[in-house]
């Protein structure tokens, strides 16, 4: 693996063109909202337990996907689900690829002059993963190591604001196995998603206590009235529950 500061390359992903403010990203054409049965739902689907893939049943799982199949039951519409890299599902609902996109997505004043975001669905925060038995990571320790981070995140953003150029990665997945072969010192990412890996690793790796404190929401188009109120509306169904 190489890597390039500011950028990162791997194999699975070596191909793919950055997405940028002024071009939206490749991906199959949807029709407009209202002319097809089925709503489009982009996700990583590493975001355990919001969205993730779950290998037993061979399907995306998580609250965001429950919340997602009550809003189209609602609006009488079904749901296609649609793994993407993180830095490329804003885009999307942006540029009408998609009709919404999670994975807990920060809500952010930025994000929302692009998009709009429902209700909160959770609060969160970003925790160091590292190695057991090593260095604890601290946001000032982590200024002499080798940090991990998933590209166009706030966490990304959150370590550049501090000072720190990490180390990019297109795909969580691929920097945890990085930081188990030793590439990477530690991993800053959602606090639900490090404590999973730090369970599967048996011990070999470990968590910090949480370092901020984020709102996550789903994201849709700014015109996407019936849609986004769909959505609200299964979301405080799940808090009475």
């Amino acid at each position: 693996m190489m890597y390039i500061k500011r950028t990162i390359v791997f194999a699975a992903c070596a191909a793919l063109a950055g997405c940028g403010e002024s071009q939206p990203p490749e991906a199959a054409a949807v029709e407009p909202e209202g002319e097809s049965d089925e709503l489009l739902m982009v996700l990583t689907g590493e975001t355990p337990p919001y969205s993730y893939f779950d290998e037993e049943k061979g399907e995306f799982v998580g609250i965001e996907v429950d919340i997602a199949r009550s809003a189209a039951a609602k609006l009488g519409r079904g749901l296609k689900l649609q793994k993407s890299e993180f830095k490329d599902l804003l885009p999307m609902v942006k540029y009408g690829k998609a009709d919404m996109a999670a994975s807990g997505i920060t809500i952010t004043e930025g994000r929302a002059k692009d998009v709009d975001f429902t209700d909160t669905l959770a609060v969160e925060g970003g925790k160091f993963l590292y190695r057991t038995g090593e260095k604890v990571p601290t946001m000032i320790e982590a200024e002499k190591m080798s940090v991990g981070v998933v590209d166009s995140t706030t966490h990304d953003f959150y370590l550049t604001r501090h000072g720190i150029d990490p180390v990019r990665y297109y795909q969580c997945s691929a920097a945890v196995k990085d930081l188990k072969e030793g590439r990477i010192d530690t991993l800053f990412y959602d606090g639900s998603v490090m404590d999973d890996e730090a369970r599967k690793s048996g011990g070999t790796l470990s968590v910090t206590e949480l370092e901020t404190r984020e709102n996550f929401g789903i994201a849709v188009s700014k015109t996407a009235k019936e849609l986004k109120a769909a959505l609200n509306e299964a979301i405080a169904e799940r808090r009475t529950k």
